[in-house]
């Protein structure tokens, strides 16, 4: 699971503890720690045990994407002009009126 290392650094840091007190204290590798750091790669296991020992909730830890990471929702125009077509006809043009109103 990917996890926000700085964070977990930081919050190592804040409590002015070293890598290897953090992994004892987690019952970890101290590699484990360190990967967790600078990659962001953690196991379930690991970041219960990284909440626990920083006393935080999960959210705390997970990587929340950018807005410029996220993909707008990409429209398919078919279902567009299905529904505008549908629209037409309920309020009740007709089918030739909605077919020129979309032309």
């Amino acid at each position: 699971m990917e996890v926000r290392g700085d964070i977990v650094k930081e919050m190592r840091i804040e409590r002015a503890w070293t890598q290897a007190q953090l992994a004892e204290l987690c019952d970890v590798n101290l590699r484990t720690i360190q990967r967790v750091e600078n990659k962001g790669n953690a196991s379930l296991e690991t970041i219960m045990a990284l909440c626990v020992a920083f006393d935080v909730k999960r959210q705390v830890l997970f990587k929340v994407p950018e807005i410029a990471e996220v993909e707008p929702a990409r429209q398919n125009p078919v279902k567009a002009y299905l529904f505008i077509f549908i629209c037409g006809l309920v309020v009740g043009g007709g089918a030739s009126t909605t077919i020129l109103a979309l032309l």
